[in-house]
């Protein structure tokens, strides 16, 4: 049924029960002026209710991508309206000590000082699934990547070590700078196993909602759609179609870098229990109308940008739905200076102390195309 066309049925379901859409954050986009903690009467994630605040777990926070990730929901926690958990949220998941390092390193330069004591950091054996579910036992959403970066690293005593020389697999969402990568466990079946058992946890834990980020080493979404259908916990996919960028010096007060294009569509509710649906076929459908387009030198996809995607999809759009999103660039996000009249304005001054991410309101406003 679903199977062995570009647009599929699972399309023209998607249609008639929830959109398809392709936009640019420049089409109908508010002046900039008017963005600070911008309010959407059409937010249904957790923005819509923002007193029920929401616990998020962020796994791979040792990385740029999953650290940047924590950095944002942190900063959207201290800030009322945008329904994140403070206090001991959200929570960074990690293999050894050297994640939190990493993590901090990141939070003290990027987010102007920002910390995650040890209360925020969990530990844990990642081949033990019900070691990971302990650990997200009270979480609400979690944020996971696909292929990550390994780099092997000592068991932090304390913690799930068995004997003094105990070494564990340290994965990265995306990359860390400067690590030694772990030829010798970097194949498909290890990272399969990684996803399998970090899904098999948040059923465990009762995960309402999990946010997977694709990560420029993965060759197919195919086998990660597999798990995440067979899991059946509402996710969000969302995936780079250009070539990911760090920008060189970075802080949170900087916001959106890209004028980002996002495709998507809502998957149909019960769409797992279609008649001949197997798991993971919207994965075909979405590889097919999404094409990666690396070679467009505008095309270059901001990490932070990305993160920020990933942050914005869970206080906009339905956890109770799953969906797709594809990301891709069409340069640099205009300033306030660069107007079409050609008459120089100097730029507006905004108040970070009211965003957890300068501009964010133009990604929450067009993301709310998806759904």
């Amino acid at each position: 049924m679903f199977r062995g066309a570009p647009l599929t049925i699972l399309f023209v379901l998607a249609a008639l029960t929830g959109h398809v859409s392709s936009f640019s954050l420049h089409q109908n986009v508010p002046s900039r002026n008017s963005l600070t903690q911008l309010s959407l009467k059409s937010d249904k994630g957790c923005a819509a209710v923002p007193y029920n605040k929401k616990k998020v777990a962020v796994f791979g926070v040792g990385g740029y991508m999953g650290s940047t990730i924590f950095g944002f929901l942190q900063r959207a926690s201290q800030i009322y309206g945008y329904g994140v958990k403070d206090g001991s949220f959200p929570r960074a998941i990690g293999a050894s000590s050297i994640a939190g390092g990493e993590l901090n390193k990141t939070l003290l330069r990027t987010f102007k000082l920002a910390f995650a004591g040890e209360n925020l950091i969990r530990l844990t054996n990642m081949q033990d699934v019900d070691g990971i579910a302990e650990r997200i036992r009270e979480i609400d959403a979690v944020v996971l990547g696909t292929v990550y970066q390994l780099e092997q690293r000592p068991v932090t005593g304390g913690t799930y070590d068995k004997t003094p020389n105990c070494k564990t697999q340290e994965f990265y969402l995306d990359e860390k700078y400067a690590a030694n990568p772990s030829p010798e466990n970097d194949d498909l079946d290890f990272h399969l196993n990684l996803f399998q058992n970090s899904l098999d946890a948040c059923k465990k834990a009762d995960i309402k909602h999990v946010v997977v980020v694709e990560t420029p080493a993965t060759q197919s979404s195919k086998p990660f759609a597999q798990i995440l259908d067979k899991a059946k916990i509402p996710f969000t996919y969302i995936r780079a179609n250009g070539e990911l960028v760090k920008t060189k010096i970075y802080t949170f007060e900087d916001g959106l870098q890209c004028d980002m294009n996002l495709e998507g569509f809502s998957l149909p509710e019960g769409f797992v229990e279609k008649v001949d649906y197997n798991a993971g076929d919207w994965s075909s459908s979405f590889e097919e109308e999404t094409k990666k387009s690396k070679g467009d030198e505008s095309n270059l996809i901001a990490r932070e940008d990305l993160a920020a995607v990933a942050v914005q999809s869970l206080m906009t759009l339905d956890w109770t739905r799953s969906r797709c999103i594809a990301v891709s660039s069409n340069g640099s996000l205009a300033s306030d200076s660069e107007e079409d009249d050609g008459v120089y304005k100097p730029p507006t001054i905004l108040k970070s102390d009211r965003d957890w991410c300068i501009n964010s309101g133009i990604l929450a406003e067009k993301l709310t195309n998806i759904d």
